[in-house]
Order: C-alpha cells, then structure tokens, then sequence
C-alpha cells in the first residue's frame, strides 16, 4: 500500500488531480478513468483488494443484455469493455454471473424485498421490477441500480424508510462520482473529494450516499 512508498514517489505518476475535469469526448472521459484507476491500483498495491484491469467481450455483454432482457447503459457496456476493473472506492458488480456481485436485477439481488413494500403501492413494485443492480457499494447491501428503460441511476438503502432514491442522471455520472472518490483516497483528502461532490450534486445526496 501507498504507505509503503516514500513521499516524494506520490502521488504516483501519471496521478490526475482532485478536481473534476473537462472531458469533451468519450475518448477522453476513458483516459481520465485509466489514469484514476492506475493510481488508485498503486495505492493498493499487493492487497487484496488491489483493482484489476479485467475487460470483457462484446459477447460475454450480450449474453448478459439477453439475461436482463434489457441492454446496458452505454456508458456501463464501456467501462466493462475497456476497464472492467470493481474493485474501486465502491465495488462495481461483475459481467459475469459466477461471480458473487453480479449485474442483476434488483429483485433477485435482494429478494427479501418484497417482504419488506408489502404495504406499498403498484407503481413502486413496478418500479422495483425495472431495477438492475451494477454497483454494490460497500458490501453492505445497500446497492446503486440503473431504470432498464430510462438508464437513470437509483440508489437502493435497505435501512431507510424511502429505500429507493434517485441518485444521478445517468450511469456516466456514477462512474465520474467514483473516479473523484478513489481520486480523494490517493491524495488522502477525503475532506475534498466530498466538498467537490456536495458541489455537484448538493449536500444531501452526499450526506444520504457517505454517511
């Protein structure tokens, strides 16, 4: 880990800075997301949880697609083509189905669910049924899922009483959220990565998804 390093040697080269960046094309939005995985990949180096670049195939992507009966978000289907990497400041869920964090449907990823909006209306079951986990945040259950239709980002929280929240446009600005938050992890200012967060996207989802 970083703490191994002389301080002189971070952050590592090739590190971005903490800020959020302008990115004017797919190309460089996908250069910016290596560089922060790069780095973030030092400051675990040798640990377990060390992230991997682990790209998939277009077919393993459609074999997945054809099991949601729905097509990724863009932006989802690059990423695991590219980067592929979960392992980050939040644990993204894999292509494939042998692993134990899956991309799958909310309902099957939390089945006891239901259980629980017994009491609620259609359109909430509905909207459940439209629900695809690909983020699983820490491991805690509580779980980022996209809309199969409108790809907009929902934020699920088995403890709290409104379970489903909406989050982020799309899955674009998860994955940007992310980079900053492994970003504020290799510079050691937590402090800033969430003031730059709260900037964005006001202080009550940063408060409902980090604390």
């Amino acid at each position: 880990m970083q703490d191994e390093l002389s301080s002189d040697h971070w952050p590592p080269s090739g590190c971005p800075s903490l800020s959020w960046p302008t990115l004017t094309s797919a190309i460089e939005r996908a250069d910016w997301y290596r560089a922060v995985i790069t780095a973030y990949a030092a400051l675990w180096g040798g640990h377990v949880t060390q992230p991997r670049f682990t790209p998939v195939s277009e077919a393993e992507l459609l074999d997945l697609e054809a099991r949601l009966s729905c097509q990724l978000p863009p932006a989802l289907k690059a990423y695991h083509l590219e980067f592929g990497a979960l392992s980050l400041a939040e644990k993204l869920c894999s292509v494939s189905q042998d692993n134990d964090t899956p991309i799958q449907p909310l309902l099957e990823a939390y089945p006891g669910i239901i259980d629980m909006l017994e009491h609620e209306d259609e359109q909430v079951l509905e909207l459940l049924e439209d629900m695809i986990v690909f983020g699983d945040y820490l491991g805690n259950g509580n779980m980022f899922c996209f809309l199969r239709e409108s790809g907009e980002v929902f934020y699920f929280d088995h403890d709290d009483g409104s379970m489903l929240s909406p989050f982020f446009a799309s899955v674009e600005e998860y994955l940007d959220a992310l980079m900053i938050r492994c970003l504020a992890e290799v510079h050691e200012n937590e402090e800033a990565g969430l003031e730059l967060l709260t900037q964005r996207y006001g202080p009550g989802l940063v408060k409902k998804w980090l604390y």
